[in-house]
């Protein structure tokens, strides 16, 4: 399977982005925090440059491109190299994972979701952020997605296909959580469910 990978050649501007629209990053940033176990040896899946597991203190992460990778381990993340279809990681070896916004580029997501099942341990949580194309938000960036250079391969998903790959994972769903509302460069709510903030946040329990 060829794995297509925009941040292999783009590593920076996503770090730019971030940097440029701070307030996003700290509503998305505050989503995450608010499903995201305090206690339990964690890893995030897809860690990119490193940004959300600095910011959130989770010290490991898989991550196939190494660009990303080599920001990731600037921040003191360790990293290891590979994808989430076929993790490198050993069976019920942590407590809680995260992705966020990783969903769109993986080439089997049904495969990704039951590997993360695997390595997580009994009761583990998956805490998944993703951009919800079931939102006006959403529908936007779907429809405009050639025209940028990262989500030109990006396939979106809808908060109720998202709950559908985790179910049949072997997930149970937990809270959902929901934030970007608007591109207005201000401060932005962080609300329960999902359905109309692009950024949105789900809690899911291996079975």
């Amino acid at each position: 399977m060829e794995h297509i990978n925009p941040f292999d050649s783009g590593a920076q501007a996503y770090e730019d982005w971030f940097a440029e629209n701070p307030q996003l990053f700290q509503a998305e940033l505050a989503a995450v925090r608010q499903l995201l176990p305090q206690a339990g040896q964690g890893v995030e899946i897809g860690v990119g440059t490193g940004l959300f597991a600095a910011a959130l203190g989770i010290p490991c992460g898989l991550e196939p491109s190494l660009d990303m990778a080599r920001l990731a381990r600037q921040k003191g993340i360790e990293v290891i190299q590979g994808y989430a279809e076929d993790m490198p990681l050993p069976d019920q070896s942590y407590d809680f994972a995260l992705m966020v916004t990783v969903d769109c580029f993986l080439q089997d997501v049904a495969a990704a979701f039951r590997q993360v099942c695997r390595i997580l341990k009994p009761q583990g949580r998956f805490i998944i952020a993703f951009l919800d194309k079931g939102t006006p938000l959403g529908q936007i960036y779907d429809q405009h997605k050639d025209e940028d250079v990262n989500y030109r391969f990006a396939t979106f998903h809808t908060a109720a296909e998202i709950e559908a790959y985790l179910t049949q994972a072997g997930f149970a769903m937990g809270r959902k959580i929901q934030t970007v509302f608007s591109f207005d460069a201000k401060e932005q709510p962080v609300r329960d469910g999902h359905g109309e903030g692009l950024f949105a946040v789900a809690e899911a329990y291996k079975l």
